[in-house]
């Protein structure tokens, strides 16, 4: 989205070139609690696996629930923890931790704040967040009961700070929706109509670090004129 409707002058695209972008649309929008822990990640017993927690199976059920009043169940946690996974945290930030704790959360929740600037967004935003984060760290702890007491520090981020941040426009957390439709788009791959233009990136295959290293995979691939998943 971004390549296409801010990147390129679109005085320079003919209608050739225009891929019909309104076909796809953005993945959701999401909230992680960044929490700091006053102990280290081994005295507190933290693994390097990642948790999804989910209320129930019916996820579908779990997401329109949520969507339609937001007091419902969060439909998906996933709970990370970074400081456990490298192996120099110790050394450089002793008896600390972190956790990541993300959480769904869609654009139009945060609409109303989103000309307000950075850190300046009013009591009501706040509270909102607050409320958010507190459901968050509530599910840390039931999965993760080492945690209890020892949170030091910990903060929100929302759509808004995805959108300020990392400049996603709708704040979304896996950049194009995975939809039957975003499947189907012949131009999402890594050569495009305009000459030297080339896409990589988890939208040219599927989400996350894996679709990420395969895009780049391939997109170099097409650029070498060469198979590099045959060379590997």
């Amino acid at each position: 989205m971004n390549t296409y409707r801010r990147f390129l002058r679109k005085a320079s695209l003919d209608e050739s070139m225009r891929p019909p972008l309104d076909a796809v649309r953005s993945s959701s929008g999401h909230i992680c609690l960044h929490v700091g822990l006053k102990q280290s990640a081994e005295t507190l017993g933290l693994e390097t696996t990642n948790f999804w927690v989910y209320p129930g199976y019916d996820h579908d059920q779990n997401v329109s629930k949520y969507l339609e009043d937001p007091e419902n169940d969060l439909p998906i946690v996933f709970i990370s923890f970074p400081s456990a996974k490298d192996p120099t945290w110790e050394q450089e930030h002793p008896n600390t931790a972190t956790i990541e704790a993300i959480g769904l959360a869609p654009y139009a929740w945060f609409e109303k704040w989103q000309d307000r600037p950075w850190k300046r967004r009013g009591e009501e935003y706040e509270d909102f967040k607050q409320a958010l984060a507190s459901r968050l760290l509530q599910v840390v702890e039931k999965h993760v009961p080492a945690v209890r007491g020892r949170v030091d520090y910990h903060e929100l981020s929302t759509p808004l700070s995805t959108r300020e941040m990392a400049n996603y426009s709708l704040g979304e957390l896996y950049g194009l929706d995975h939809s039957p439709t975003r499947f189907q788009q012949r131009w999402l791959r890594p050569r495009t109509a305009i000459g030297d233009l080339y896409l990589t990136g988890q939208d040219v295959t599927t989400v996350g670090v894996t679709g990420g290293l395969m895009a780049g995979l391939l997109t170099a691939s097409v650029v070498l004129k060469r198979n590099l998943l045959r060379d590997l």
